[in-house]
């Protein structure tokens, strides 16, 4: 009887073993997935000026999204604004990633005396993007304990686009 219980033991420990490497694994690739996401659609949106509503840079991403199998559940689709971030929309070809136009015209910034102000002279606006993809791994013991952590997004930001309005 004491080798059956040791043979179950064992047995129990090398499945609970592969479950975890497998989920690591799992996790690793789709990380990746999700970073390289990140930063194409970075490079994409500052090719169209920080324009998220491109339509040319929304089937840009698409195809890199399709190139690369990169998916979300969605449950990631419908929960944008995770980790207590607000303002995040979601992209329109339901690609799975969330973005955020961040407006950052500061008075301070320019030099102006406190009797004139930016809205006097008012001829550029400056913008980021900023951008939201997911870690979705489709195994629902890990979804459960990654999918409000930090660890279930990757952000980034684009570069700052001036935006000159005479």
């Amino acid at each position: 009887m004491r080798e059956a219980l040791g043979g179950y033991l064992a047995l129990v420990i090398i499945v609970l073993f592969i479950a975890i490497v497998s989920g690591f694994m799992a996790f690793s690739v789709n990380y990746n997935k999700a970073f390289k996401m990140k930063n194409k659609i970075i490079a994409v949106l500052e090719k169209y000026k920080n324009n998220p509503n491109n339509s040319d840079a929304q089937e840009e991403i698409k195809e890199y999204a399709k190139q690369i199998s990169y998916n979300v559940s969605e449950a990631y689709k419908k929960d944008c604004s995770s980790e207590g971030d607000t303002g995040y929309t979601l992209d329109k070809t339901n690609t799975g990633w969330c973005y955020k136009i961040v407006d950052v015209n500061d008075e301070s910034s320019y030099g102006y005396s406190d009797t004139n102000t930016l809205s006097d002279y008012k001829e550029f606006e400056k913008r980021y993007v900023d951008i939201k993809t997911f870690v979705s791994i489709d195994m629902p013991i890990f979804n459960n304990f990654f999918s409000k952590t930090s660890l279930s997004s990757v952000r980034g930001s684009t570069k700052v686009y001036t935006k000159f309005t005479k």
